[in-house]
Formats: structure tokens, C-alpha cells, sequence
């Protein structure tokens, strides 16, 4: 097993993962399958182009995929948001996860980042382990954020992982 940065030559790799994603956990995406349907591959290839797309693969299958990003602004350029995080049942168990969110992690860090955010829904409580596990800790949430599928609302929780802030 291997994580690596994608690119644009995996993007019907990353796509059909992120589908079947989308499928298997749809109370883990704030997005729905029909969304991504109506979405067209170039803003996908834009992303994978810029770096932020990050996949841990069992040989040359795509088990697992992430995107880590930064807002376009200097004074956040030490906090990345980690987001479309998944990893397909076959990896689960298997440390694929914690390869996938460590390389990604270490290259920004190797950047400069020092803060590592994502949201995720309060009911998901194995990923919100692994989070932790993984050193994010809970620091804010909003109220019913989330429109669950079938009906009602869920918590939407943000986790960040903090590295010590240098003086500058």
C-alpha cells in the first residue's frame, strides 16, 4: 500500500471512487450523488492539477482519497482544511487511513501548516474516532447544520488538529 498526491491522470479513478462514496455513506458527504452527477469533470481536474487531491492505493486501485486545501489569503496559509474524505470498506482496518491522512498531513506541514481542520457529521461516530486518533480534537459545532438524509437535522462537528504556532 501507497498514499500519494493525485493527478489529473486519476480523475476517473478519484470520480468513481468519490460515486460510490456517495453511495455506500451518504450520511458522511454533505453533497448527494446527484450532485456530483451534475458536476463536470473539469473542476475536479482544476483541483487534482493544484495538488490538493491525496490517495492511498492498494496496488493500482484507489482505496482511499482526500483533498487538503487552503483559503487563498497569506495570514491562513498555516491552516488546511481536509475535506471529501473517504475510504472504501476494503481499506478500512488495514492502516490505509492513517497512511492517507499522514502524507497529506506531513507534505502540508512540510509546507508550513500548522492547523489541520475538517467537519463531520456528529452521527458518524467512526470517523470522528479515527479523527481522534489521529490527534483533532472537537472545537466547535453548529446546531442542526446538517439536513440528514430521510429527514431531520445533525449536528455538524469541526475537529481540528493543532501543531505549536511559531513566533514569527
Amino acid at each position: 500500500m501507497h498514499a500519494r498526491q493525485l493527478t489529473v491522470a486519476d480523475l476517473a479513478a478519484y470520480r468513481a471512487l468519490h460515486r460510490f462514496a456517495l453511495q455506500e455513506a451518504p450520511f458522511a458527504f454533505v453533497e448527494t450523488l446527484a450532485n456530483d452527477d451534475a458536476r463536470p469533470d473539469a473542476p475536479i481536474a482544476d483541483m487534482l492539477a493544484r495538488g490538493e487531491g491525496w490517495g492511498v492505493f492498494e496496488g493500482e486501485r484507489l482505496l482511499g482519497k482526500l483533498v487538503i486545501d487552503t483559503l487563498p489569503y497569506a495570514c491562513f496559509s498555516h491552516t488546511r482544511w481536509l475535506h471529501a474524505i473517504y475510504l472504501h470498506p476494503d481499506g478500512r482496518g488495514t492502516g490505509a487511513g492513517v497512511m492517507l491522512m499522514t502524507a497529506a498531513m506531513a507534505q502540508a506541514q512540510h509546507e508550513g501548516a500548522l492547523r489541520f481542520l475538517l467537519w463531520v457529521n456528529e452521527k458518524n461516530a467512526a470517523a470522528r474516532g479515527f479523527y481522534e486518533k489521529l490527534g483533532f480534537r472537537e472545537i466547535g459545532r453548529v446546531d442542526k447544520g446538517i439536513a440528514a438524509p430521510g429527514g431531520g437535522f445533525v449536528d455538524d462537528v469541526m475537529m481540528c488538529r493543532a501543531l505549536p504556532l511559531r513566533e514569527a
